[in-house]
This record gives C-alpha cells, structure tokens and sequence, in this order.
C-alpha cells in the first residue's frame, strides 16, 4: 500500500509537470468511428500518457486509463491506473532492467506474469513502449512490453517507402501470459507504423476482426 500511494503521489506530479509542457495528442479510432483521445508525453524512462475513451461500442471501455514511469538511477517505477468499465491498479518496481516487485489492486485481475520472479529482464512498462515509438523517427529494433500481467514482443517484419512516409509492418505477439479481451484472450495482433518527415503520424492495431487506430493531431 505505502508503494502504491508513493506512485500514485509520483503520477499526479508527473502529468502536472514540466513533463506535460509540449504533449503529443492523437485521435483514437476503430474503423471510422473516433472512440477517444490519448495525450502522451516524455521520453525514454520518464513518460506518460493519458488514454480517454467515450464513445466505445456499447460504451463496454468508455474510461481513462493513466499510465506513467519515473525514473531515479537505475530503478523505475510504474503506475497503471483504470477507471471506468474496470477499474485496475498496478504498481511495478525494476532497478537494473529486472522487475523486483508487482502489486495489483484487485487481485482478482493478477495472473501467472504477476510475479516478479516470473518477468524475463530487459522489459519495456507501457509508457516506456509508447515512447520508443512515438520519438522514433522511423521503425524501431526489437522491443518487450511488459504491463503487470502479460510480456509481448513487438518486432519489425517488413519495411517500406511511400513519398515522404516511411511504413513498418510489425508483429504484436503476447509470448507470456494471458491474451487480451476475456473471453478470446487475442494473442496476435498486427501493427502498422506510419513515420512522416521523422515522426509517427499513426499507428494502427489489428486483430480479431477489428482494427484500431492512433492518428496525432
């Protein structure tokens, strides 16, 4: 508990901040219907981003999901905070690339890959992640996500050139842990990344029949 208020305390100064100055903004759509907004800044360890969505199908995730690292040294700290149609606390701890310590309210929503001990080394937090891709100025090498309850790899499978635009079809493979969307538990995605003038200008992820995407404003 004293953990979780730390990061909590952590979060709200970050999103506050200086971190927040020059925010990244991009319109999140699935086919033609605009679902929400995520507001992303930061860069490297220390990131954030805010995702709202209200105007999902059935309203079923209409929500914000906040989302934030901080860095000191070699130890990270990670706070992922649901509200809305579920409500999710997660609170992670790695120092030297190795994740020490996981704590999720409620427990109910832990699984196998909550553990510590069970976290392969290297892994990327969501911010972290989002980072990578959205300072990068064209498709990025190799990356693991790791969010407190699952480990995916993202890979670059083929690059293209269109004009000005630089196009990179990626793989989004949960390799640990459970897949998304109870009860179809998704466990392959695709993922496209569209890089203009050296900046993501969108990125699309497709599975299960639907395909969502992330254009900046």
């Amino acid at each position: 508990m004293r953990r979780t208020l730390f990061a909590l305390a952590a979060f709200s100064a970050l999103i506050t901040g200086a971190a927040w100055a020059e925010p990244q903004n991009y319109a999140v759509a699935l086919g033609g219907r605009q679902l929400g907004t995520l507001q992303f800044n930061g860069q490297s360890r220390n990131a954030a981003f805010l995702l709202s969505l209200n105007n999902a199908p059935f309203g079923i995730k209409n929500g914000t999901f906040n989302a934030a690292t901080q860095s000191a040294g070699s130890e990270v700290n990670y706070l992922g905070s649901n509200r809305g149609s579920e409500t999710r606390d997660i609170v992670i701890a790695r120092t030297a690339g190795q994740v020490t310590s996981v704590e999720i309210t409620p427990s109910s929503e832990m699984t196998q890959l909550s553990e510590a001990k069970a976290v392969p080394a290297g892994v990327l937090f969501p911010p972290e992640l989002f980072a990578a891709l959205a300072n990068a100025e064209s498709c990025p090498s190799p990356l693991s996500l790791y969010d407190g309850r699952r480990v995916v790899q993202i890979a670059t499978q083929a690059v293209s050139q269109n004009g000005a635009s630089v196009l990179c079809d990626m793989s989004y493979r949960v390799v640990m842990g459970p897949g998304y969307v109870s009860p179809f538990y998704l466990k392959s995605f695709g993922m496209d990344l569209v890089y203009t003038a050296g900046r993501l200008a969108k990125a699309s992820l497709s599975g299960g029949g639907f395909r969502v995407h992330l254009t900046r404003q």
